[in-house]
């Protein structure tokens, strides 16, 4: 009976999207906020939005004496509501649903990766965003980052579908949708730089003058804000805790290897643990000198690493380190096996190293969050890096139990530290 019960399960995906949406209106009820920051974040927002609603053009010009690395446009369009003086909960309600674009988006990003896998897997790997504390977390308090995601992924969309059809149209829309993604959130605009360097490979000339133009005309309005008119809101002194000292700290490349590798490391553990990618943890000869390359920089990285707890954030293993140990030396080791699973499973592309180059420059701030990348990198995983899957296993029901499980067992630990 149980088995039965289970195949009916898989077989009614529709029925899982609906049990996780619902899930997600019971955590809307009842207030969830399981990155812990999320409310407070929003609340700050929801300040500057009133601003925004009574003295527009003065908040605009002076958007980095609002203590904030958020971009302003959603603040802006959110100032609207309270300018008609909606309430709340309805604000809040119409941004939850705004943000189920993710899943669905991230669903059609598989259909074109994977179109010869049976869909069902395809849903229910798409419906893990609702189990992301992220996710859940932005989509019940409003925040830009999560607005951004959700445009880069459609960005990412249009350029598999690029990949497939080779239309200058789906090119386009890339621009447009990773343009709109890093007006929200101005980090996504490092990784568009990903894209850039695709099309210029892979376009004519007279296309790629096309492309470029259309890129330069999206980036203008930034470029006139931030140089121009001089609202550097990402980097003032306001909005970094510890003003210009605390700016120099978040240059230390040494943090970011090591925290966001990581990062990568915890993402990858449900593929590791179900045996669903091509990992051979055999050194061969022409690896021993970039191995060795590796271990030099990994050192580099531990002398030059001087991220404390008390900056918050820094991630799930330098927080257990901290927690239980009281220093960094089971972080330092996670941290090892990490930059050696990554090189194992990435570094067979130019592309991978591309992308988890992008990935250490788009946190230019001293402070790095887990919330940051997640589900960022899941999505990552299955779109834009080239991993070596065993399909078989991968869309398999072992495979989704154990992805399930695992983010499950996150949100579960993710809400327990929230709220203990």
């Amino acid at each position: 009976m149980k088995k039965n019960f289970l195949e009916n399960i898989y077989s009614s995906h529709h029925i899982v999207i609906f049990v996780l949406y619902i899930s997600l209106i019971i955590g809307f009820a009842f207030n969830e906020n399981s990155t812990g920051g999320a409310y407070i974040d929003y609340l700050g927002q929801k300040q500057i939005s009133i601003s925004f609603s009574n003295s527009f053009l003065e908040t605009l010009l002076n958007f980095e004496q609002e203590q904030t690395r958020h971009s302003p446009i959603l603040i802006m369009l959110f100032s609207y509501f309270e300018k008609i003086e909606l309430d709340d909960l309805f604000i809040r309600l119409i941004n939850l649903h705004i943000c189920l674009f993710l899943p669905i988006f991230f669903y059609k990003c598989l259909k074109l990766k994977f179109a010869d896998i049976e869909n069902k897997y395809l849903i229910l790997f798409s419906s893990l965003i609702f189990l992301s504390p992220t996710f859940r977390s932005l989509a019940i308090w409003p925040d830009s980052r999560l607005w951004g995601l959700t445009f880069f992924v459609i960005s990412i969309y249009y350029f598999l579908s690029y990949k497939n059809d080779k239309d200058f149209k789906n090119c386009l829309l890339t621009v447009l949708f990773y343009s709109i993604g890093s007006y929200f959130s101005p980090n996504f605009s490092v990784l568009s730089v990903f894209f850039i360097l695709y099309f210029l490979r892979e376009l004519s000339l007279i296309k790629n003058l096309q492309f470029l133009t259309l890129n330069l005309l999206l980036a203008l309005p930034a470029f006139y804000y931030v140089f121009i008119l001089d609202v550097n809101f990402m980097f003032s002194a306001s909005a970094v805790p510890g003003g210009e000292e605390n700016t120099l700290l978040a240059l230390n490349i040494s943090n970011k290897i090591l925290i966001i590798s990581s990062l990568i490391f915890f993402y990858l553990l449900p593929f590791i643990f179900s045996k669903s990618i091509d990992l051979n943890l055999t050194l061969e000869k022409t690896q021993l000198k970039y191995s060795f390359i590796a271990i030099i920089a990994f050192i580099v990285c531990i002398f030059f690493f001087n991220y404390q707890i008390d900056y918050t954030g820094g991630g799930i293993f330098f927080k257990i380190s901290n927690l239980l140990f009281k220093n960094n030396i089971l972080f330092f080791f996670i941290s090892a096996i990490s930059i050696f699973i990554i090189y194992k499973i990435f570094f067979n592309s130019n592309i991978n190293f591309l992308i988890i180059l992008l990935l250490l420059l788009n946190n230019p701030q001293l402070t790095i969050y887990h919330k940051y990348y997640d589900p960022f990198l899941l999505i990552l995983f299955f779109t834009l890096f080239e991993i070596k899957f065993k399909k078989e296993k991968l869309f398999s029901k072992k495979t989704i139990n154990i992805f399930y499980l695992f983010s499950l067992f996150f949100l579960t630990l993710s809400i327990s530290k929230a709220y203990v």
